[in-house]
C-alpha cells in the first residue's frame, strides 16, 4: 500500500543538475556502444570459427543485461528533463497518481541491474569453480559437457528468475516509481510516497542489498591468504575479470553509500550538517557510475590489449 509519507521526510530537494542528466546521457550512450564492440568482436569470433571460452560466453550475457540498464538509465534521464518530480505538486501528489513511464523504467533498470549483479557474481564463481577443476582434472568428456550444460541452464535461472521474481513482486506492490533521487540519480526507482521501513527494505532487497554482500564477500576474500581466483597458470581474460568486479564495486559504491547513509538518517535521526553537501556530491559521481558499466567492461576486454 503506498501512502503520503512526502511531507514529514524534509529529503525532497532539487538535487539533479543538467550537468548530472548530460553526465547519464553521455555514460549511458557510452555503455551502449560498449555493448555493441563486445557484441560484434564475439560475432566476429564466432563466424571465424574460432572458439568461444566459457568465460566470454558469460560476459556475453552480462553485456546483455546492462544494455538494458543503460537503455533504461538513458530513458529516465531523458524523462527527467521534461517531468516534474520535483514540483511540490508532484510531491504532494505522488499517493494518486501513478506514472506509467517512470514504473516501466523503474521495472527495466532494477531487473536488470539485479541480472548484472547475479552475471558478476556468477563469473566469479564460475572462475574459482574452474579453477578448481582444473587442479583436479585436465580430461573433458561427455559427462562434463553434460554437467556444463546444466552448469549453465543454473546460471541462466538464477540470474532471471530472481532478480525477476523481486521486481515483477515490487511492481504488484506498487513499490516502483520516482524516489525524487535520494536513492538514485536522473531516474525511477522505489517509490518516494513508501513508509520509511518499505523504502529501506525495497532498496536492500532490489539492489543495494546484494551489493553490500559482494562487497563484504571481496573484503573477506582480500583478508583471506586464498585468493578468490588464483592467478597463476590463468588466461589473461579471466584476470580481466578480476578487474571487472574490482572496478564494478568501484562504480557502484557511490550509490551504496548513498542508500546507507539514507537509512540512518531515516531510522535513526542522524544528520550530519554535511549531510545534502556529501549527498550531492556522491549522486554526482553516482550519475556516472551507475550507467558506466558496460563501457568499462568493453575498455577492459577490448580497449585495452
Amino acid at each position: 500500500m503506498v501512502h503520503n509519507y512526502t511531507n514529514f521526510t524534509g529529503e525532497y530537494i532539487k538535487k539533479v543538475t543538467d550537468i548530472d542528466i548530460a553526465v547519464t546521457i553521455t555514460t549511458c550512450y557510452l555503455s551502449i556502444i560498449g555493448a555493441l564492440i563486445i557484441f560484434i568482436n564475439l560475432g566476429r569470433t564466432y563466424k571465424r570459427g574460432e572458439h568461444i571460452s566459457e568465460p566470454m560466453k558469460l560476459l556475453l550475457y552480462l553485456t546483455i543485461a546492462d544494455i538494458f540498464s543503460a537503455i533504461g538509465f538513458l530513458f529516465g534521464a531523458i524523462r527527467f528533463l521534461y517531468g516534474d518530480d520535483i514540483s511540490p505538486e508532484k510531491v504532494l501528489a505522488c499517493h494518486k497518481e501513478n506514472d506509467s513511464g517512470c514504473i516501466a523504467q523503474s521495472f527495466l533498470t532494477t531487473m536488470s541491474s539485479m541480472s548484472f549483479f547475479w552475471w558478476t557474481s556468477i563469473i566469479a564463481f564460475h572462475l574459482l569453480w574452474s579453477s578448481t577443476d582444473q587442479e583436479q582434472s585436465g580430461s573433458f568428456n561427455q559427462s562434463e559437457h553434460v554437467r556444463k550444460d546444466i552448469q549453465m541452464f543454473v546460471y541462466h535461472l538464477l540470474s532471471s528468475t530472481i532478480p525477476g521474481a523481486i521486481t515483477i513482486t515490487a511492481m504488484a506492490k506498487g513499490i516502483l516509481g520516482s524516489d525524487l533521487s535520494v536513492g538514485s540519480g536522473a531516474w525511477c526507482w522505489i517509490s518516494a510516497c513508501l513508509s520509511d521501513n518499505e523504502r529501506t527494505i525495497w532498496m536492500a532487497v532490489s539492489g543495494k542489498g546484494w551489493e553490500i554482500l559482494m562487497a563484504k564477500r571481496k573484503h573477506a576474500q582480500v583478508d583471506s591468504s586464498t585468493p578468490l581466483i588464483p592467478t597463476s597458470n590463468r588466461p589473461n581474460e579471466d584476470i580481466r575479470f578480476m578487474y571487472l568486479w574490482l572496478i564494478e564495486l568501484c562504480l557502484r559504491c557511490f550509490g551504496t553509500v548513498r542508500f546507507i547513509m539514507a537509512a540512518i538518517k531515516r531510522h535513526t535521526g542522524y544528520r550530519s550538517v554535511h549531510y545534502e553537501d556529501v549527498d550531492i556530491y556522491l549522486m554526482h559521481f553516482q550519475c556516472f557510475g551507475d550507467s558506466a558499466q558496460t563501457f568499462c567492461s568493453c575498455l577492459i576486454f577490448f580497449g585495452f590489449r
